[in-house]
This record gives C-alpha cells, sequence and structure tokens, in this order.
C-alpha cells in the first residue's frame, strides 16, 4: 500500500529453498546483469521502484507495483531474458507481499534465512544491492527506506545477539582455536600442506585474516607456486617439508595423501629446534595428514576434524538457541518500519475519501436550483465531516501498523478510491 494508488510491495525470488538449482544458476545475476535487469523491468512498467538481492544462493526482486499481474509478468521477463522456461521458472520462484516481503528481507539481513545460520556476508550483499538499485535510478523513498531500516535490522541482531559471534565452518573454528594459542595469528608463519580446494581456501582465508608468512607445500610445485603467487606466499619443495617444519607456527593438512604426512619424530625434532615455541597443528585431511600422536608432545596443539565438527555442531546449536531473541529484535524493526509505511498510506487514503465525498455532494448538488446550492452545501459537508470523524481518528490512531495498512486497504477498496 503506497501514498495514493493501490501499490503494492512485492518479493519475487529464487533461492536456495524453492526450486531446482539449474533454474537459480541460469537467473543468477551479476553486478552489471543486476543494473541491466532493473533497467528492463523499469522499462517495462512492471515497478516503479525496484532492489535486486543477488548472491550466490539467491537471486531475489524486491518492488513496489500497481500490476495486478506483476509477479507472473516478472516470471515472464526474467525467463525470456535467461533462457528459462516460463513453467519451470514459475516452479522454482517464490513471491510475498507487504509485511510478508518485509519479513523476509529482514531475516536475510539477519541471517536467518541463509545456508549457515547468522552469516554475515549477507548484510553487505544488502547494501551492495541497495546501491547499485540507486545507481540505476530505481529507488526512491519506500525501498530505500526499507533497505535501510533491513540493514538496521541485520545490524541489531547481531550486536545484541549472539546469533554470529560462533563460527560455523571447519577452518574459521580452527583460526579461532589458534587465535587462542598465539593470541595475534597474522603474525605467525602459515605452512599449508596441499594446494587443492581445502587447502586454497584456507591459503585465502589466512590472506585475508592478515597472515603475513604463508607458505604453501604440495607435490605438485607448479600449483604451490601458482596459489602461492595469488596470497603473496612462498612456496616449498615437497621434499624439503621436514626442513620447512620448525620455522611453521600454524601447519594445515589439507592434502589428499592415503597416509599420513608428518609424524610425531618429525615434529619432535621441529620442536627441539624450536626450543619449546608451541606449535599448532589444524588436519582438514580425511584421512588425517598429520599423526594424532603429535598432540602428546609438549607445546603441541593439534586438532582434526572430528574435534573440529564437533566444536562446529555445539556452535550451531548455540546460535540456533539465539534465534528466538533474533526475531524479537526483527519483529520491532518491522513494526517501526510498517508504522512508516502506513502513514504514508493514511493520509493520502482520507484525502482521496474527502475527494470522493465532495465528488458525490456536487454531483447531487448540480440537481439543484442555484439558489438552493449553497445552503445545502453546508447541510451536505457538515454530515460528511460528521461520518468521516470518527472512522479517520481511528484509522490515524491505530497503534498496530499492520492492522493499520489492512484497514486502509479494506477504505480503499470498499468506496473503490483506485478507479
Amino acid at each position: 500500500m503506497s501514498a495514493a494508488t493501490d501499490t503494492r510491495l512485492l518479493l519475487l525470488g529464487w533461492n536456495f529453498r524453492a526450486g531446482a538449482v539449474s533454474v537459480r544458476d541460469r537467473i543468477a545475476f551479476s553486478g552489471d546483469e543486476v543494473r541491466e535487469a532493473l533497467e528492463r523491468i523499469r522499462g517495462r512498467g512492471l515497478m516503479s521502484e525496484g532492489v535486486i538481492v543477488a548472491t550466490c544462493h539467491r537471486s531475489e526482486i524486491y518492488g513496489l507495483t500497481e500490476e495486478s499481474e506483476a509477479g507472473r509478468e516478472l516470471t515472464r521477463l526474467i525467463s525470456e531474458w535467461r533462457g528459462v522456461d516460463f513453467a519451470e521458472a514459475a516452479r522454482s520462484s517464490f513471491s510475498l507481499e507487504g509485511a510478508d516481503a518485509v519479513r523476509h528481507l529482514f531475516r536475510v539481513a539477519a541471517g536467518l534465512d541463509s545456508m549457515a545460520l547468522g552469516e554475515s556476508e549477507v548484510l553487505g550483499q544488502i547494501r551492495s544491492a541497495l546501491r547499485l538499485a540507486r545507481e540505476t535510478g530505481t529507488t526512491r523513498a519506500v525501498l530505500h527506506r526499507l533497505f535501510e531500516s533491513a540493514v538496521a535490522a541485520g545490524k541489531r541482531a547481531r550486536t545484541e545477539t549472539e546469533i554470529a559471534r560462533h563460527p560455523l565452518s571447519v577452518a574459521s573454528i580452527g583460526f579461532e582455536l589458534a587465535t587462542k594459542v598465539f593470541g595475534e595469528i597474522a603474525a605467525q608463519t602459515v605452512l599449508v600442506l596441499g594446494a587443492g580446494e581445502t587447502g586454497s581456501l584456507f591459503t585465502r582465508q589466512a590472506a585475508e585474516a592478515g597472515v603475513r608468512d604463508i607458505r604453501i607445500a604440495n607435490r605438485s610445485p607448479e600449483r604451490a607456486a601458482a596459489l602461492a603467487a595469488e596470497v603473496g606466499g612462498a612456496a616449498v619443495a615437497w621434499e624439503t617439508l621436514p626442513d620447512a617444519l620448525p620455522e611453521a607456527d600454524l601447519v594445515v593438512g589439507a592434502t589428499a595423501s592415503p597416509f599420513t604426512v608428518v609424524g610425531r619424530d618429525a615434529v619432535e625434532r621441529a620442536m627441539r629446534q624450536r626450543r619449546g615455541k608451541p606449535m599448532f597443528f589444524l588436519d582438514l585431511a580425511v584421512p588425517r595428514n598429520v599423526d594424532p600422536a603429535v598432540a602428546e608432545i609438549y607445546n603441541v596443539y593439534a586438532y582434526g576434524m572430528d574435534e573440529l565438527e564437533g566444536a562446529a555442531e555445539e556452535n550451531r546449536r548455540r546460535r540456533l538457541r539465539e534465534v528466538p531473541r533474533v526475531e524479537a529484535i526483527l519483529e520491532e524493526e518491522l513494526s517501526r518500519f510498517l508504522s512508516w509505511y502506513g502513514n504514508l498510506a493514511v493520509v493520502p487514503t482520507l484525502n482521496d475519501l474527502q475527494r470522493l465525498l465532495a465528488e458525490l455532494r456536487d454531483a447531487e448538488l448540480d440537481r439543484l436550483p442555484p439558489e438552493e446550492r449553497e445552503r445545502f452545501r453546508r447541510f451536505a459537508d457538515a454530515i460528511a465531516a460528521k461520518l468521516l470523524h470518527q472512522p479517520m481518528r481511528r484509522l490515524k490512531s491505530e497503534p498496530d501498523a499492520s492492522r493499520r495498512l489492512d484497514r486502509v486497504e479494506a477504505v480503499r477498496h470498499l468506496f473503490d478510491l483506485d478507479r
């Protein structure tokens, strides 16, 4: 519901909860494609305002529309553009309106609608969605306020609860454990064994965390060199691994070797050269790259997938316990937005109702002799004022934002104010 017309707040989306992955992948938007999609939607006249939230797991289009078939036509536009069968795109989509669409966006911003509960990255993606819409010129008062409110809701959820404070990935948990051992992980030397998918992911995470001394050892020297160049690290020849161990503070096992790569004897020799300085092993390989017995050595800390996955599961349970608190915050923010949004509709609706009554009054007065019109005009205005006084007062003073919007909608429908 908007200011003076039957405008709906509409959400049409494709995400990991709805539909086929093949459809979602073909509909996914890059940054430039978001701009193009918004321009196509505006060009078709389907929405007066529009914002698209595009991540690796979702493509969600938020907009204001006066079209009764906007969802269907929007699906048709996107399916034709992306080369997806219309029926298949429709089956894989979901749509929400009004308060339900707002609530969904707030849940996305708070990380409640993510594959990883409480993820933080999505908040930046929502900011980016608003920025792209601004640059494209498809957002004005309503959607700007909506997305700013979503960001505020997401921030509150993360600062006032622990929904995002306990890491869920084993690599992040390993980083957290290593930080507890060393204090400042960025100042340590990290040795990654393996340059495959797991090793590469961890290496990039270490670089993003500010680690300056990253070394990569891999049986293929070319892959080790390529990964090292990407993060500004150094490649270590596989055959010199025993010599590299004493210099490493954190060793990450991430090779596909079916046999142990680092044994207890090698670690004992390394610790003698380190003069007992703590050493941390994070074994992300299955089967293990590092002999579990190294944990028996003084000042050596070693964690494998069993321990890390156990910690990840406990952290998931911790986050789940925070969901009711997050939902309470979101409902507060939802009420605040709907109150603002409802007020946009109340005054124009009352003005439209007064206009309608004035038109009816004038139509009837035209039937009277001119000399009687002014007297009956005053009489009709007095009746209209008394008739509208109580409904107007109740509409303006309704404290429940969602109920106020429902009442505005009912008034506009009953009196056909959008004809």
